[in-house]
């Protein structure tokens, strides 16, 4: 499953790659909720590639914060995992065009970090956004209580 932030591999982009629970037999909130979620970002000139693992309450947060910015056309969306893998800010201005702001980390921890920006997207690229939110949510549900 993947989800994309951006237009496409020929443009600035986010792509998640949702492979799968990270432990498949666990169905405690904890340890359930763990994605194998590897991470890459092609902006301006820098990609960067991340084994990064989400969770799936933290999609769900981002997809409930996406949804509210395009009912309202307005305000910001956020993806901040547990582990800093990924900062990931959606803003919608009142023209409806977005400003996308983030960073990705190698290794939680570590220093290394990519800063990035993508621009050219508007309100018209979040539901397909959304869609792939929904997507995840669908096949892998939040297990457990929190």
């Amino acid at each position: 499953m993947e989800i994309l932030i951006g237009r496409g591999a020929n443009f600035d982009h986010v792509l998640i790659r949702v492979l799968g629970r990270m432990h498949p037999g666990c169905t405690d909130f904890w340890d359930g909720n763990w994605l194998t979620s590897p991470i890459h970002v092609q902006t301006g000139g820098f990609t960067a590639a991340v084994d990064a693992g989400l969770r799936v309450e933290e999609l769900r947060a981002f997809r409930a914060a996406l949804e509210r910015v395009y009912a309202e056309v307005k305000g910001s969306a956020t993806l901040s995992s547990l582990e800093h893998w990924i900062e990931l800010t959606v803003e919608c201005h009142p023209t409806g065009s977005l400003s996308i702001a983030g960073t990705v980390a190698d290794d939680p921890g570590m220093r290394n970090t990519l800063h990035f920006e993508i621009e050219g997207l508007d309100q018209t690229d979040l539901p397909a956004l959304v869609d792939a939110l929904v997507a995840v949510e669908e096949r892998f549900p939040v297990l457990g209580r929190e």
